[in-house]
């Protein structure tokens, strides 16, 4: 009885941690026939990853078909079918999506009769199968890579060009709703507040670089019952990895409100920006350590943003902006008095700026086992802070305390609001048998 009440919980325990954990790979199948239409059992299938030489295999079934589970997102991948008495079919530009199943059906000729070229067939899909995921969106490297992106680098900024929301609201659903995971570990804005749903998101940032993402998933009603945990979208991520060459890029960005990087005209209205500065600058780099088995990355970046607290000038400034009700020559007199009386210094009420920080570092170990095992383990760490104005929320039940149209507050008596992350996230992908499979995912 004890050995059942035990069995019990570790299933019942496996059942939530399903609940919460999002995919991370991808699926490869077929059907394999021969040249008169008749489906080939026991064919061997081989799927290698090109890039690094990670190696999946499969037998086909009685019906000819095979499944690969758990292939990581991207490519290309090589294909090759081979049965005895037949010529080995080949295919070399095959590529995954996170999440999604990709179908390469082949057709094997008689060896004797064996032909120059080999034909690829991608069957005609129904309403019901594996390939349609539910409302569902996938954003491969290359377009992750290729989005034009402006102001802060966030993954917002690319989940914005789903249909069905904004980048951070999705199917009318506010982003607190949301579910943000990267290699299948949580990674929320755990505290709500901020513009964004993700780990960063108070401070305006993100904990993960868009440089270190490899793909991206943006679900919306899914019909895979890992895809769970969320009420507006399910954002799914995976990073980077090494491969069996050494490669990397160091980039950096620099904008301000110049007329080099802002415009200063609209339709012969002149304009003049909000002063503002923002620096980026960051680096990646994978390098295999042995070849086809082990393999490391790692990305760094910084980002440092300054613009204007506030638009907002007390009347009588000798400043230009928005001009509040509020007396210059009221706060100023209030200021002496504080620092006379009491010793303290207020700062300027106008005029001055807000800072605000990004440092995030990721390194990510794969470790091709054999051919039936993969271990990936990977790291974040990130430290972020951004200077905020006082809060809005009354005083005493009367009166606004921030600066706006009836009220003037203080550089000092702001706050600076941090949000640090530490992540680490280990996956064994394991092959058990030809129709069992195992993705076990233990994250901090």
């Amino acid at each position: 009885m004890k050995k059942i009440t035990k069995l019990f919980l570790m299933l019942t325990l496996l059942v939530s941690a399903w609940g919460i954990a999002q995919t991370t790979s991808s699926t490869i199948y077929g059907v394999v026939k021969d040249s008169g239409g008749e489906t080939v059992i026991g064919a061997n299938v081989a799927v290698v990853h090109l890039a690094s030489g990670t190696k999946y295999f499969s037998i086909t079934n009685s019906s000819g078909y095979y499944n690969i589970p758990s292939v990581r997102p991207g490519g290309p991948f090589s294909v090759q079918i081979s049965y005895v008495g037949f010529t080995t079919f080949e295919t070399k530009d095959v590529y995954t999506s996170l999440g999604a199943s990709t179908p390469v059906n082949a057709i094997l000729s008689d060896d004797v009769t064996s032909l120059k070229e080999v034909v690829i067939t991608i069957e005609g899909t129904s309403s019901f199968n594996k390939d349609k995921t539910g409302a569902s969106q996938q954003f491969s490297k290359r377009e992750v890579q290729s989005i034009p992106i402006t102001g802060a680098r966030t993954i917002a900024a690319i989940t914005k060009y789903n249909p069905n929301g904004n980048g951070s609201s999705f199917g009318g659903q506010d982003s607190r709703l949301n579910n943000f995971t990267v290699d299948g570990s949580i990674l929320n804005n755990g505290f709500g507040l901020g513009g964004d749903s993700q780990a960063g998101g108070r401070t305006g940032s993100t904990s993960i670089s868009i440089d270190a993402i490899e793909q991206l998933q943006v679900n919306i009603a899914p019909f895979d019952v890992r895809q769970s945990g969320f009420v507006g979208a399910g954002i799914n991520a995976v990073t980077k990895s090494g491969t069996n060459d050494v490669e990397g890029s160091v980039y950096t960005s620099y904008r301000d409100n110049s007329s080099k990087f802002v415009g200063d005209n609209a339709a012969g209205t002149p304009v003049t920006a909000t002063k503002f500065k923002e620096n980026m600058k960051g680096f990646r780099v994978g390098v295999p350590f042995i070849k086809d088995k082990l393999f490391l990355f790692v990305n760094a970046e910084e980002i440092i943003k300054t613009e204007p607290a506030t638009d907002w000038v007390s009347t009588g400034s000798p400043l230009t902006g928005i001009q509040s009700q509020v007396l210059y020559s009221d706060m100023q007199t209030l200021s002496t008095f504080m620092k006379d009386k009491f010793s303290y210094t207020t700062g300027p009420w106008e005029g001055f700026d807000s800072e605000s920080t990004s440092k995030k570092f990721l390194g990510r170990l794969d470790w091709n086992i054999n051919d039936n095992h993969k271990l990936t383990l990977r790291y974040v760490h990130h430290d972020s802070e951004s200077d905020f104005l006082v809060s809005n929320s009354s005083s005493a039940g009367a009166g606004d305390r921030r600066t706006l149209a009836t009220a003037m507050s203080f550089q000092n008596s702001g706050y600076i609001q941090q949000d640090n992350t530490r992540s680490a996230v280990l996956e064994l992908n394991s092959k058990l048998s030809e129709s069992l499979h195992n993705n076990l995912i233990v994250g901090y």
